[in-house]
């Protein structure tokens, strides 16, 4: 006899499989498939498969499923992503929010190419727990950054672990400092990613970028010398036929927080977000800001920092931009004389 589970498990993987022609099956393997496309990776393709079918599953026990009607799917998944397989434990806010961007990434994909009948992304009317404050990461004071590079240079001179561990993050901050892209983002580069073509300098191709964008980042002299640098130590004669897929921010021992990743393997989103915050003692997503903050000081124009940054409205590049526009007062030099004592 068939436990439950078993059945519900075969019920899923019938679900994925294309030769059904059941047209949510099709859409969803379409969906894996353009998701694997994308980062080349099986495990990625595995974890969105397995979030997919858990979300079913649940629905599938209230007689309902993708195609369903949206407000009842977003009911169900309300209490879904919030769910813990382990009783009386609370699930972290960032787990709600990555189970149902999950869900809204097949929405999306599926509304856009008009391979269902739906024009509802069910995930977006599920209430999101805030998982952290993007208001409060500020531009990190650049005395800071040079002090902090310094040190890392300094440390990366030097032989043995800390010193690749050095040389590592030295050439990630370096990267996402002068070009402002997000954590995940940094997180998916990999050796394909990096137009090298025998000068010293390097052009990166983010191919994942937010809103389904490519971004090219020509990478300034000194920034390529520091990527070129870590590489080339860590991967000796080797980097001349390197693997495409290969890490350009492989995990190291004792590297801090490392999430499932193994030695060798891509430092993932949590391991970068470990690092700066080791490093600089601040939120990642500060890094852009100060990108921003950068961008602003060398003279660019809003509307160029809005495109480097990938940012699909000029007002979400004004958030970044507001606050060094309150903090900055011209006259206050004036001020201070006029106020001064003898």
């Amino acid at each position: 006899m068939s436990h439950p589970t078993d059945l519900t498990r075969t019920r899923d993987a019938d679900a994925l499989d294309p030769s059904t022609h059941d047209p949510l099956a099709l859409a969803i393997a379409a969906w894996l498939d353009s998701k694997q496309g994308r980062s080349g990776s099986a495990r990625t393709h595995a974890a969105y498969a397995a979030t997919l079918a858990d979300a079913r599953t649940t629905l599938r026990t209230l007689r309902l499923d993708l195609d369903s009607s949206p407000r009842a799917v977003a009911l169900a998944l309300q209490g879904w992503s919030r769910q813990s397989s382990v009783a009386g434990r609370t699930v972290k806010p960032s787990t709600v929010a990555q189970r149902l961007a999950v869900v809204s990434s097949f929405y999306q994909f599926v509304i856009r190419r008009g391979l269902l009948d739906l024009t509802t992304n069910a995930a977006t009317l599920v209430d999101r727990p805030k998982v952290e404050s993007y208001a409060e990461a500020k531009a990190i004071d650049p005395t800071h950054i040079r002090q902090v590079v310094t040190t890392l240079r300094q440390e990366a001179n030097g032989s043995g672990f800390a010193a690749d561990l050095a040389a590592r993050d030295l050439a990630l901050l370096r990267v996402a400092l002068t070009t402002g892209r997000r954590v995940a983002e940094l997180a998916a580069l990999r050796w394909r990613d990096v137009e090298h073509t025998g000068t010293q300098s390097i052009t990166l191709t983010v191919r994942r970028a937010k809103g389904g964008k490519v971004m090219r980042d020509a990478l300034a002299l000194s920034v390529s010398a520091d990527l070129l640098a870590w590489l080339q130590r860590y991967y000796g004669s080797r980097l001349a036929q390197l693997d495409p897929g290969a890490a350009l921010w492989p995990t190291l021992r004792h590297g801090g927080r490392t999430g499932r990743a193994r030695l060798g393997e891509p430092l993932q989103v949590a391991g970068i977000a470990e690092m700066v915050t080791r490093r600089l003692g601040t939120h990642p997503h500060a890094l852009r800001h100060s990108f921003a903050h950068g961008m602003r000081k060398a003279g660019a124009k809003d509307s160029e920092v809005q495109a480097r940054l990938g940012h699909s409205s000029l007002a979400t590049t004004g958030r970044y931009l507001a606050p060094l526009d309150r903090a900055e007062n011209p006259f206050a030099a004036a001020l201070a004389e006029l106020f001064d004592g003898e």
